[in-house]
């Protein structure tokens, strides 16, 4: 599979496990966490999804400002396939961080986050960055890094189509960033009911928002709304412009510790995608082999994101496509 991703950010994550193809880029945070006062693990949104992705075999570029006390995560993504020489390190800021509360009971997690250098990102950075990238490649991004809405418009006019996972939902996204230039949208129940409400006063299902996601936006191929234990829905849009909804439900597991989720899932769906699915786009696939082929990519990226969960720790707990096929192949 062809494949580029580079994620643009970076940020220190503690947490209290106490209390509660073509080319991607992947354009984020890059995070670092305290599992407990013993052991470190890592998590970085978008270096959790430019992992996910590496894992799912995409070439992946991870692009980003880290302070110097966090050099060793660039080398540990590095060890994990994942290309980081666009990752800088500034001199003058430390990296972002967060504060993760895990539930005890429920396993679910609560993040705070402080900027560092995820808001030291400017268009003029990320316009160098992406002169090495263009048509035919992907951008996947998120919203914890400054330049958001300038840096998706720069890639858009470099041809790169736009993977948006927009973590976190802020009251000022849909005026802030271009939605129209996205092309897959992927987002939790919550944030798909924060951006709906951007736009009308009136609630909806998940489903019923994919489908106005997918209606306002011509350019979208995809919308996906993952429902934690509920599993998800999607809406996609095929080769003629038709459309087909998706619902999965969740897998059932042993849930440790859900924190990576959603970004397991994101890398490993886009992955899958990127593999499988927009191929037959180019080669003019009906519609029904290329809905197939959608299912078959949001099978995996669940069951990627089962293993996920089943394990403590962030980045170290996204599987390997090698435990994602033997879990497919046994259920």
């Amino acid at each position: 599979m062809n494949g580029l991703v580079l994620t643009l950010t970076a940020k220190y994550y503690l947490a209290n496990p106490k209390s509660f193809l073509s080319h991607l880029w992947i354009l984020s945070e890059t995070n670092q966490r305290n599992y407990s006062t013993t052991v470190h693990t890592i998590f970085f949104t978008g270096a959790n999804q430019s992992v996910a992705l590496a894992k799912a075999g995409a070439n992946v570029y991870h692009a980003g400002k880290i302070g110097r006390e966090a050099i060793w995560i660039r080398e540990y993504m590095a060890s994990l396939g994942v290309d980081v020489s666009h990752v800088a390190v500034s001199e003058n800021e430390i990296t972002g961080r967060a504060i993760i509360q895990l539930s005890t009971s429920t396993h679910d997690n609560a993040i705070v986050l402080v900027p560092g250098t995820n808001h030291t990102i400017t268009p003029a950075y990320a316009r160098a960055v992406l002169e090495d990238f263009g048509s035919g490649d992907w951008i996947v991004q998120q919203n914890e890094i400054s330049s958001g809405g300038d840096i998706m418009r720069i890639a858009a006019e470099k041809g790169l189509s736009i993977c948006f996972n927009p973590a976190p939902l802020t009251p000022s996204l849909h005026s802030t960033f271009p939605l129209h230039l996205v092309n897959i949208l992927i987002l939790n129940e919550g944030e798909a009911r924060s951006l709906h409400s951007q736009h009308t006063s009136t609630t909806a299902s998940p489903k019923a928002i994919a489908r106005a996601l997918l209606d306002l936006y011509p350019l979208m191929r995809g919308v996906v709304v993952t429902l934690g234990g509920e599993g998800l829905v999607a809406l996609f849009r095929g080769p003629s412009g038709a459309t087909m909804d998706f619902e999965l439900p969740s897998e059932k597991v042993h849930v440790q510790d859900t924190t990576a989720a959603g970004d397991c899932f994101t890398g490993y769906l886009l992955g899958s995608l990127i593999r499988d699915v927009f191929p037959k786009t180019a080669a003019h696939t009906e519609d029904e082999a290329y809905f197939i082929a959608v299912h078959r990519a949001l099978r995996e990226a669940n069951v990627a994101a089962s293993l996920a969960v089943e394990r403590h720790g962030a980045m170290e707990s996204i599987p390997l496509a090698s435990e994602v096929r033997e879990r497919l192949e046994r259920s």
